[in-house]
């Protein structure tokens, strides 16, 4: 029911809907008038041609294009009348090509007529109805609510207020279509992202592969302007889950065991030709886009590494509302029945999250704080080394993996926990951490990608090298035992999220928006 409701409030669904409302209004009364009325047929015809060309108007004016000016209505009736006219003689000419010179199939011959001509029509009535709305923003979006992650969140933030400041917004997300095959997908992507962008003056696209690559080819025939947002590498991301990279990250060889590949190694590196085409995409739509936003300095340092000028990537962080825990650390612990030392930890479970490393240490903790309990909530392919880790190290009653949690009940284990700790290879920027420091756990995490941008070292938190045991260890033990640095990295990390406003994103995205044709 979601998608169907999601269909129905893009324009070319709606344009499709009002068409087939109008026909069946013409037949239904040409049936009445002739048959049961006993109307002479040619006027019985064109009583209804005359009924169902209005209807049309209106819809498609009202409706499909939401158009509610009534000064130029006349003049849109004198046009629309035209185009329907001139649609009957392409009709015409079409079929006659088509049956009498191709010696295609009469019936196929009118599917392939009424296709074209219901596309072509499409643009001539949106030249028609929109008028002075030429100034909206297509975001194209991989994830919308009820999706949950980054972009979701980011998108309905800017369909919600970026109208505020003078700029109208639709989206367009790819949900709609991510139930068709591969490619297919992507296809059906672009022919909607072509309709709905129909007097756009700009199209942001939110990644640059599922949505990004159709976004830019639909930006290119519409002559929008392409914008696109990265927040992370998406081929390293793909390469780094293949099923013969090490659950520690794997090498440029893809051999067990290997020293973790960084994001920065990697873009030095050749790999086999589905990572290599994923690379292409990114790079091709990233190198073609009129700015590139990215939410961290680090990104932007990632894809200038694409061959991409540094004057065309515009840092803007993303938007963080500072959040004030409902519940006390002892309430929530309570809720959660937990107890004793708590260390917790959250992501996607893939292998340069470090969870193995986590668990390693927690393990030799337990040496000097028997009742430590590691909590690790999130789902991904990594989830059966994790468990075999567990098993193996005999932490079945120490480690838990939560599984995948909502997230007023991820805040709740944020809340009980003594440190958090996220021992991550690669961050671009990471809006979790910014929850965790407003919600007042210290904060243990890693020198890499976007995270000192977030915390300065003994500031807002501690970093460490990436899977560095031993730092991680003593960290946490630091941590455990220092109750007054807790108190200070605590009040220190609750200023520094203050810095990442709605406000700050919006106007800087809201200006450059403005600037961009």
């Amino acid at each position: 029911m979601i998608i169907l409701r999601e269909l129905i409030e893009f324009k070319f669904f709606r344009y499709l809907i009002s068409g087939g409302t109008a026909a069946a209004v013409y037949l239904a009364l040409v049936y009445v008038l002739t048959d049961l009325a006993g109307v002479w047929y040619l006027a019985s015809t064109t009583i209804g041609f005359v009924v169902a060309f209005l209807v049309s108007f209106s819809l498609q004016k009202l409706w499909t294009f939401k158009d509610s000016r009534i000064h130029v209505a006349v003049r849109q009736l004198a046009l629309f009348l035209s185009a329907a006219l001139a649609g009957l003689f392409f009709n015409a000419l079409c079929m006659y090509v088509l049956v009498e010179y191709a010696g295609i199939w009469y019936l196929l011959a009118q599917v392939i007529s009424s296709g074209a001509l219901a596309t072509i029509s499409f643009f001539v009535y949106s030249s028609i109805f929109h008028g002075g709305d030429k100034r909206f923003i297509l975001v194209a979006t991989p994830l919308y609510p009820p999706d949950i992650g980054g972009p979701a969140t980011y998108t309905k933030i800017i369909e919600e207020e970026l109208p505020k400041y003078g700029i109208p917004v639709r989206v367009l997300p790819f949900r709609v279509v991510r139930s068709f095959p591969k490619i297919f997908r992507h296809a059906l992507f672009f022919f909607l992202t072509l309709f709905e962008g129909s007097g756009a003056r700009v199209i942001y696209a939110q990644d640059p592969v599922s949505v990004g690559l159709p976004a830019l080819l639909a930006s290119r025939m519409l002559r929008a302007t392409f914008i696109v947002k990265v927040v992370g590498d998406y081929a390293w991301e793909q390469y780094s889950q293949m099923p013969d990279v090490s659950a520690e990250g794997g090498s440029a060889s893809g051999g067990k065991g290997q020293m973790f590949l960084s994001p920065e190694e990697f873009q030095r590196k050749k790999f086999d030709i589905v990572t290599e085409v994923r690379r292409k995409i990114e790079h091709y739509v990233a190198g073609n886009a009129k700015t590139v936003i990215v939410p961290s300095a680090y990104l932007k340092r990632i894809v200038s590494a694409w061959g991409v000028p540094e004057e065309r990537i515009r840092v803007i962080y993303n938007a963080f509302n500072p959040l004030i825990a409902a519940l006390d650390k002892r309430t929530a612990r309570e809720r959660l029945g937990v107890d004793g030392t708590m260390i917790f930890s959250a992501g996607r479970l893939v292998p340069w999250k470090g969870f193995e490393a986590l668990i390693e240490v927690v393990s030799q903790l337990k040496k000097d704080f028997p009742d430590i309990r590691l909590y690790i909530a999130g789902d991904g392919p990594a989830e059966k080394d994790l468990r075999f880790k567990i098993s193996d190290l005999r932490m079945e009653n120490t480690v838990i993996l939560t599984g995948r949690l909502q997230h007023d009940k991820l805040m709740e284990f944020v809340r009980a926990a003594d440190v958090f700790v996220l021992n991550t290879g690669y961050e671009g920027f990471s809006h979790q951490l910014l929850e965790v420091m407003a919600f007042g756990t210290p904060v243990i995490t890693t020198n890499i990608g976007g995270n000192p941008e977030l915390i300065e070292d003994q500031k807002e938190g501690i970093l460490v090298p990436y899977n560095d045991k031993e730092a991680i260890k003593r960290a946490t033990e630091l941590l455990l035992r220092d109750e007054a640095l807790r108190d200070i990295l605590v009040r220190n990390a609750s200023e520094k999220v203050k810095v990442f406003s709605k406000e700050k994103m919006l106007r800087e995205l809201g200006e450059l928006l403005k600037q961009s044709t």
